[in-house]
């Protein structure tokens, strides 16, 4: 296991059980759910996964126009964490989840922006739980992509071995 997935694991085992059983299901949609949602060309998309209901956990697209509700986009970065509190306060618990090159995808302005043809290399996931005020939490998930004639993508092993740890402890 690597560093990122040493601090997954220590932030994942710090919460309460209630509040870590709920981050863990809305974790387990993300890594079960997005490759479903994945294109080469595209990257990952902007997606608000959140708790529905006792048993359920849904995932949806969310546009740029729909994020930029919260603040300008190019400076996500200040306001990330206020799109899941929102969405936590009516869910209990939900993530915003965004590929790492989302800057290229806002910055669109060659040659000046950022270079959109990238690809990703990571998930950027903002968790905020309701009862958690202040503490939000992120966690970087790795992934490959394997073939190249039907690409898929494929999360790292570590990710799935701090999930299965996180549930156990």
């Amino acid at each position: 296991m690597n560093e990122s997935g040493e601090l997954m694991l220590s932030e994942l085992q710090r919460l309460d059980p209630a509040r870590r059983a709920d981050v863990l299901r809305v974790l387990d949609c993300v890594v079960q759910g997005l490759p479903a949602h994945w294109r080469r060309r595209k990257g990952v998309p902007q997606l608000m996964v959140f708790l529905d209901g006792p048993e359920n956990v849904r995932m949806e697209k969310i546009s740029l126009s729909e994020l930029s509700k919260y603040g300008y986009l190019d400076e996500i970065h200040r306001w990330q964490y206020s799109v899941p509190s929102e969405k936590a306060k009516e869910h209990g618990c939900a993530a915003l989840v965004y590929g790492d090159r989302i800057h290229a995808r806002i910055n669109e302005i060659v040659p000046m922006g950022s270079a959109w043809w990238l690809p990703d290399t990571f998930v950027c996931v903002y968790i905020a739980h309701r009862g958690q005020r202040t503490d939000h939490m992120y966690f970087s998930l790795d992934f490959r992509v394997k073939g190249r004639i039907f690409p898929k993508l494929v999360f790292h092993e570590w990710v799935f071995d701090v999930l299965a740890r996180a549930r156990q402890s």
